[in-house]
């Protein structure tokens, strides 16, 4: 059970030149993969009944303030609608800085639409790129597309009080992972808290988003304190 199974089991990463359908397919299938491990990590740390489920119900759709939105990972009940969402996006093709205006404008409307419907819900990101959007500098760009990733979600990351600006997300994590291959590459995850640019083990993270579940619910609160 962790992010590296997910990234393993979806298994090599096809040549850029395959077409938008396989791409779009590959991505799909990475994060339906993500969603499961994140939501058994929530389990793990305390959260009953988080959606996807093992074997059975998968993500969500909730009425959020500017139409229905389906959550890819989600812990809500009927009496308080929902409490916490994990949103999985990733980029898994160069150019990788292609879209990222794109996702983020996307991300932001989503976190509009269910702080407006539930200004108290704990609204996090996930946000996956392969190990080559990590090596995309050029003379002209010497950041990579990963590196103004960290930089640019940090900008909407970090939504403390209810009252905060809906656009921001509680939290946005970024993940960089490097896909089984040929030649003997080893399969990894790194994680990056967009919050504070600083790296994060996979126990951190469930942890983190615990801990700010906790911050806004201190009625019921879940797990070690």
């Amino acid at each position: 059970m962790s992010l590296l199974d997910a990234v393993i089991g979806n298994g090599p990463l096809p040549p850029d030149s395959v077409s938008q359908a396989a791409k779009k397919r590959q991505s799909e299938l990475l994060s339906d993969k993500l969603a499961a491990e994140v939501a058994a990590g929530l389990r793990a740390v305390g959260f009953p009944g988080v959606r996807p489920a093992p074997g059975g119900p998968g993500e969500r759709e909730f009425q959020g303030g500017l139409g229905p939105k389906k959550v890819d990972v989600s812990y809500a009940d009927e009496q308080n609608g929902l409490m916490l969402a994990v949103s999985i996006k990733s980029i898994n093709f160069a150019p990788f800085g292609k879209n990222l205006k794109n996702r983020f404008s996307d991300l932001c409307t989503e976190a509009i639409s269910l702080h407006m419907r539930f200004p108290y819900a704990v609204v996090c990101a996930l946000f996956a790129f392969p190990s080559g959007a990590d090596r995309d500098v050029t003379p002209s760009r010497p950041a990579s597309t990963f590196q103004r990733a960290v930089k640019l979600f940090g900008t909407v990351s970090g939504r403390r009080e209810y009252t905060d600006p809906g656009e921001k997300f509680e939290n946005v994590t970024l993940m960089l992972y490097e896909a089984p291959a040929d030649g003997g590459v080893v399969p990894s995850v790194r994680l990056v808290n967009a919050d504070t640019q600083r790296e994060l083990t996979e126990q951190d993270y469930y942890q983190l988003l615990r801990d700010l579940y906790n911050t806004r619910n201190p009625q019921a609160a879940i797990g070690e304190q």
